[in-house]
């Protein structure tokens, strides 16, 4: 970082960002993310019951995030801002609630955003599961 450095500068995997540079890697990346969303397609399920009653169908549910190791400083700071908290595994997690409960749509966004934060030399991935 040293002397040459009047913004807040933040060191990441060997480069160094300006927190602004940050806060524009995280606006794209959530872009990106509402994009994978809006091209995703949804797996359907339709259930009957046991009268034999169909019921119309519905997106299968299901949970994800968006995972990132290793901020420090600043860097945290500004993830915070965007809604990143504290992981009970370690490091900060975004909880994707956008999209109702479907697993397709989540998933695409978590992925789509990890990717970007990747693409940028963070330590970040994506966790989705079923309900």
């Amino acid at each position: 970082m040293g002397a040459h450095c009047d913004a807040i500068c933040i060191e990441q995997k060997g480069k160094t960002m300006e927190r602004e540079q940050i806060a524009a890697i995280l606006i794209e990346a959530n872009e990106r993310g509402r994009i994978a969303a809006a091209e995703s397609e949804q797996q359907m399920i339709q259930v009957q019951d046991q009268d034999g009653r169909v019921f119309d169908p519905f997106p299968i549910c299901g949970f994800a995030s968006v995972r990132v190791k290793g901020l420090r400083g600043k860097a945290l700071e500004e993830f915070k801002r965007r809604g990143f908290e504290k992981s009970y595994g370690g490091g900060q997690s975004l909880w994707v609630s956008d999209y109702n409960q479907s697993y397709d749509l989540k998933s695409a966004y978590a992925r789509a955003y990890a990717n970007k934060l990747k693409e940028h030399g963070f330590n970040a991935w994506y966790e989705s599961r079923l309900d």
